[in-house]
């Protein structure tokens, strides 16, 4: 199944708009695997997810509570409307630290990734010509 399923997907990503957008030498690709592999940009990133991680702690969680609770069609139950996700739980001083050190990590394999996809865009082209040519015509 996954010998099908594979070249299928594969092929899926190759579509004629995708080539089209992406231009002959998909350098929009490249550029965003270099871009991801910057340290600079790395450390910029996971200062401003970090400050967006300590902000979302420290936001109320009572109407989000209320909030969601009514979406689903479920009792309310009564919550400190002050209460913070900071102050629920024990070791959420350690996520913004955690978010600093792997952003750059999840940037670096991002990068390799898109460096990869520009690399086997003209395969993957290629691929879904075949595949098109290949596709009985529908009535």
């Amino acid at each position: 199944m996954r010998k099908i399923l594979l070249p299928a997907l594969l092929a899926a990503l190759a579509t004629p708009a995708m080539a089209e957008a992406a231009g002959p030498t998909n350098a929009p690709l490249a550029a965003l695997g270099e871009q991801m592999h910057d340290p600079e940009r790395q450390r910029d990133m996971a200062l401003m997810l970090r400050a967006m991680t300590e902000v979302l702690l420290d936001m109320p969680i009572g109407p989000l509570a209320e909030a969601a609770a009514e979406m689903a069609g479920e009792d309310v139950r009564p919550i400190d409307p002050d209460m913070t996700l900071r102050q629920m739980t024990p070791e959420a001083d350690r996520i913004g630290d955690e978010v600093s050190r792997n952003v750059p990590r999840a940037m670096q394999a991002a990068g390799s990734m898109a460096e990869g996809l520009a690399a086997m865009t003209p395969l993957l082209r290629e691929m879904a010509e075949r595949f098109r040519e290949a596709m009985p015509e529908r009535d």
